[in-house]
């Protein structure tokens, strides 16, 4: 939970600062290696072997000043191994998105964490299945946390 919110705010952050260079723009796209990070799951620790990611961000902006951004995070042929040797493959995806009211200074967010890491002939093992929302209005402040899986996303 604290990795998705400091990933959340430095996120909104540049965003904002961005949204002058970026605004309507065609998405931007990259991948970014991600050997060594880990999955911590109840019953173990899976360390990425191979693979990358692959980002992909788009924001855009009305002529009211409202503004939008959103992003995917996706593996791409990401291997994992556990403490004894059990390999897996990581497969899902991270999303996000917000929204900004210029008229009324209200704000929404969203990020949903939902991998599944699978063995050759066992399936599922483990599964990150974790949403964070924010409703910010000028009188109403909302945070809604969910996270049903057994494992977190790499720090």
């Amino acid at each position: 939970m604290r990795r998705t919110v400091v990933v959340l705010v430095s996120f909104v952050a540049v965003m904002a600062l961005a949204a002058t260079v970026l605004a309507d723009g065609p998405a931007e796209r990259f991948t970014v290696p991600v050997t060594g990070d880990q999955f911590v799951c109840d019953d173990a620790v899976y360390t990425i072997t191979s693979g990358e990611v692959q980002i992909v961000v788009h924001e855009g902006s009305a002529a009211q000043g409202n503004q939008n951004f959103t992003f995917t995070l996706t593996p791409r042929k990401v291997v994992a191994e556990d403490e004894l040797g059990n390999v897996v493959s990581i497969v899902g995806a991270t999303w996000a998105g917000g929204a900004f009211n210029a008229n009324t200074g209200g704000e929404v967010f969203t990020i949903t964490d939902k991998f599944q890491l699978v063995s050759k002939g066992s399936g599922t093992v483990g599964n990150v299945n974790a949403t964070f929302h924010i409703t910010a209005q000028p009188n109403n402040f909302v945070i809604k946390d969910f996270n049903l899986g057994n494992c977190s996303v790499p720090a």
